[in-house]
């Protein structure tokens, strides 16, 4: 939808740091970790980078984001609302 586009463009922007229009690793990992998703190791920032870098140039542009953020975060937000509202009997 036009409104999820426009809120990853927001988080892309936010998360570009260094202004660079581009994301590395490192603002890829350093993103994750404060979206909560502590449990994601070197290891898995790697493989959610090189499946979101289409073009394997070491960088992921807005529209390469676009395509992968969707993916990546309803995957760890389950685990996140998982490991949050488990303890409390909220998810099953």
């Amino acid at each position: 939808s036009e409104l999820g586009k426009s809120v990853l463009k927001q988080l892309f922007n936010i998360v570009d740091v260094d202004g660079s229009g581009y994301l590395d690793k490192k603002e890829v990992g350093t993103a994750l970790k404060l979206l909560g998703f502590k449990w994601l190791e070197e290891k898995h920032v790697e493989k959610i980078f090189e499946r979101a870098d289409l073009d394997e140039n070491g960088e992921i542009c807005l529209d390469e984001f676009v395509l992968e953020a969707p993916k990546t975060l309803r995957t760890n937000l389950i685990k996140l609302a998982k490991s949050n509202g488990g303890d409390m009997g909220l998810l099953v």
